[in-house]
């Protein structure tokens, strides 16, 4: 099932109401007894909106109300909703899947230009999820760039890892040679930057991944 948070606390995304009809139609689909309140929540829809939507699906096809009492009622998805929604899912995805391997494409770009530039041997400063796209380039493709290790501030991060590589931190540099530090995180860019000031480090070997043109 779609996650609620995906849709509610996403920055980017604004859902269309081919995408809201997906979300309310699986969730039907998997809760027969879900209320108009609930649909809203889920769909991150006006409360008002819900009914509209319940009343056009269901003169399509693509579901039915069952009247429990007066003020109950279940709606239940029909084998021509569970097509409708097949349908709207595999095209969701398809887009999702159009969007990732651009942006993995501007990955291994990247990733090459640093090649081109010297760097084998990296750590990554910031593990989320920036530095864990790059990983997974960097896992899933031959490469010769080369990543250490991922170097973060967060003492509950740190020993654990991150698809496979290991979370140190900063006081642990100096145990793992490489060729320059890749900053992975835009919110705490500019302490990172004073931080490895602070400890001496080579600030031409700092890599700063949100400034392109470094």
């Amino acid at each position: 099932m779609i996650e609620i948070n995906l849709i509610r606390d996403s920055k980017f995304f604004i859902p269309t109401p081919r995408f809201k009809e997906l979300v309310i139609l699986e969730y039907i689909e998997k809760k027969s007894d879900v209320t108009q309140k609930e649909l809203a929540q889920v769909a991150n829809a006006a409360p008002s909106m819900i009914n509209a939507y319940i009343d056009e699906y269901e003169k399509k096809g693509y579901l039915k109300r069952e009247y429990i009492s007066k003020r109950d009622v279940n709606y239940l998805i029909t084998p021509k909703g569970i097509q409708r929604k097949n349908y709207l899912m595999i095209t969701y995805l398809r887009e999702l899947l159009d969007l990732y391997h651009l942006e993995k494409r501007n990955i291994e770009n990247y990733i090459e230009s640093l090649i081109d530039r010297g760097y084998r041997n990296v750590l990554l400063y910031g593990a989320g999820e920036v530095a864990e796209t790059i990983l997974g380039v960097v896992r899933d493709r031959e490469t010769d760039l080369n990543v250490i290790a991922v170097i973060d501030d967060d003492k509950g991060k740190q020993e654990k890892e991150i698809l496979g590589y290991k979370i140190i931190s900063l006081d642990e540099i100096n145990n793992y040679p490489h060729h320059g530090i890749i900053i992975t995180t835009y919110t705490f860019e500019d302490v990172i930057m004073e931080k490895l000031k602070a400890i001496g480090y080579d600030m031409n070997k700092v890599i700063r991944f949100f400034w392109m043109g470094d």
